[in-house]
């Protein structure tokens, strides 16, 4: 069963492999772009300019370029392996044929130790990023990435409840976002794992409500 409001989007191309030339010897890669990614987190792509970027990674704009090609290829290849983590938890709630309330947990537990304020920063990076974000690149790539969660939600939930896979995707599409949004607020791990618990209790205590 499939639903074309659901059905997720191909992987966008990979950006060109960048020159190394002009890097500082010793420069990780890797590290940069954690550095880059925790910036992002906390304040959103639009508010990291080129200048916090390269101060975060102690190099400059052409050894930046050299590396990463612009922000915006940058800021895609963060995206990306952030919701590759995303969809490996989604996708790991659902093998083994769990029942669905005990998948849906995972996919809710594991979110919000996810989005939980850690570090100066909360939130999901992929729901959060897109708000006000002036580049129009940018913001497809993030709703992609969003159709993308909700397809991983939608095959797995139609395995056992096929009925009502619509109505529980978007529920849990719903929840995700109210966690994202806590956890940007500034709600810590242990209440937003309270929180989650809560928002199960529906389905866990009867699987006809929801």
């Amino acid at each position: 069963m499939s639903d074309p409001a659901f059905s997720e989007p191909s992987p966008p191309s990979p950006a060109p492999v960048a020159r190394s030339r002009g890097r500082p010897r010793g420069f990780d890669t890797d590290r940069a772009m954690e550095q880059a990614s925790a910036l992002f987190h906390a304040r959103g792509y639009d508010r990291v300019t080129l200048s916090d970027l390269t101060s975060a990674m102690a190099i400059n704009p052409p050894s930046f370029y050299a590396a990463f090609g612009n922000k915006a290829l940058l800021f895609v290849r963060i995206a990306d392996a952030y919701s590759r983590a995303l969809l490996d938890d989604i996708r790991g709630a659902f093998e083994d044929e769990p029942t669905l309330p005990d998948a849906l947990e995972m996919v809710l537990l594991s979110a919000a130790r996810r989005f939980a304020f850690e570090d100066g920063r909360g939130g999901c990076l992929i729901l959060e990023a897109a708000s006000n974000c002036s580049d129009a690149g940018v913001t497809t790539h993030l709703r992609k990435a969003r159709l993308a969660i909700a397809a991983a939600l939608y095959r797995g939930i139609s395995r056992t409840a096929p009925e009502r896979v619509v109505e529980l995707t978007d529920h849990v599409m719903m929840l995700l976002a109210g966690f994202s949004a806590m956890g940007r607020d500034g709600m810590d791990t242990e209440r937003l794992m309270r929180v989650a618990a809560k928002a199960l209790q529906p389905l866990c205590d009867s699987s006809e409500r929801l």
